[in-house]
């Protein structure tokens, strides 16, 4: 539930409609009950000054009363004073109904803020349990540039100890050495964000840039589980908006789940493809293991369902809240042949929708 602030007009509006009721309700012979307009004012307060409810609901009974005195002095039971009760009721009741439901309203605000910070914290626990069964590769995705740092150093030296210096060759390779330098760094980035704990950034994304980090980081469970990586990028493919780290997150758990479907019989083959449709951008990842079991179909994104006897059964039911967050959505799509196909669906960027 989002807060939003009032319209920068509307306490100005208030106060003034305030004053016209009670001049008009005090010094004109209107036979009506012009007091009843101050609900007007108590719930459009509701708005403007939701802390002060129960006081601006006085200040109108106040200015209610203030008013029948003046313009019915010296004939305090006439007429007037049943207007003046009806309005002193509709007031009353009305500044009664509103603060509840602005309570209500500050109870729900207060449960859904506690329920997204506890899937963040879930989102984050799994990307960290993810990171702990990405060690190898992680290690090799880093190992790579250090060892290229290592033996373009080296180059170098060499280049350097001849009896004439080789200043043109040295100069390469120190220029590779700077290269494999920012590959490292961009490295121990991509594991950084997915390790740290933090409020998730709307951005414009690419997709592809998204698939190809994430398939990155998976390139030595793919050879430990013998799976061969089949990506299918589309060209040109509108941005999307969302927290790249989620998104990473949800791609990863998706190529896991796909190499962990395929244990059984000892490998085989995972596709990940973009592509647009509908006026949306979608990512596919598809394996060749057993597929889905009609049984499951229906349950398969629910939290605590898996079909491994060791399985938490959270990390689709994360993809898919992650995906809804993002206004997506997630689902199992027909595949010709073996295996099974998860599909995410995302709402175009605002700037490639107009």
């Amino acid at each position: 539930m989002n807060r939003t602030p009032p319209p920068p007009l509307l306490k100005p509006v208030i106060g003034l409609l305030t004053l016209a009721i009670f001049m008009i309700d005090a010094f004109t012979m209107l036979d009506i009950a012009i007091a009843v307009l101050y609900v007007v004012v108590v719930l459009a307060s509701v708005h403007a000054w939701p802390r002060y409810l129960l006081r601006i609901t006085a200040l109108c009974v106040v200015l209610t009363v203030a008013a029948y005195l003046l313009s019915s002095w010296g004939d305090l039971a006439d007429a007037s004073a049943g207007r003046c009760l009806v309005s002193l009721s509709a007031i009353g009741i009305t500044g009664y109904l509103a603060y509840a439901g602005h309570r209500a309203n500050e109870r729900l605000w207060q449960k859904e803020e506690s329920l997204r910070e506890s899937r963040l914290q879930l989102a984050h626990a799994s990307r960290v349990t993810t990171l702990g069964e990405l060690a190898a590769s992680i290690a090799h995705e880093v190992n790579q540039p250090l060892a290229a740092i290592s033996a373009n150093g080296a180059a170098a030296l060499r280049w350097l100890n001849r009896p004439q210096p080789e200043l043109e060759e040295v100069r390469a390779a120190i220029g590779r050495v700077l290269s494999d330098t920012e590959r490292a760094s961009d490295v121990i980035k991509r594991i950084r964000a997915l390790a740290r704990k933090s409020d998730p950034q709307q951005q414009a994304l690419d997709l592809n840039d998204i698939a190809k980090a994430s398939a990155a980081l998976v390139q030595r469970e793919l050879a430990a589980h013998r799976v061969r990586l089949q990506l299918g990028l589309a060209p040109q493919l509108p941005q999307v908006e969302g927290d790249s780290v989620q998104l990473q997150q949800v791609v990863i758990n998706l190529l896991m789940n796909g190499m962990q479907a395929m244990d059984a019989q000892g490998g085989g083959e995972l596709g990940l493809r973009t592509f647009v449709q509908d006026g949306a951008v979608h990512l596919a990842v598809s394996d060749s293991g057993p597929g889905i079991a009609p049984e499951h179909s229906g349950k398969l994104f629910d939290a605590f369902f898996s079909t491994r006897a060791d399985g938490m059964g959270m990390g689709l039911a994360i993809c898919r809240s992650i995906v809804e967050s993002h206004g997506g959505r997630i689902a199992a799509v027909p595949k010709e042949g073996r295996g099974a196909c998860l599909q995410c669906s995302f709402p175009l960027h605002a700037a490639e929708a107009a």
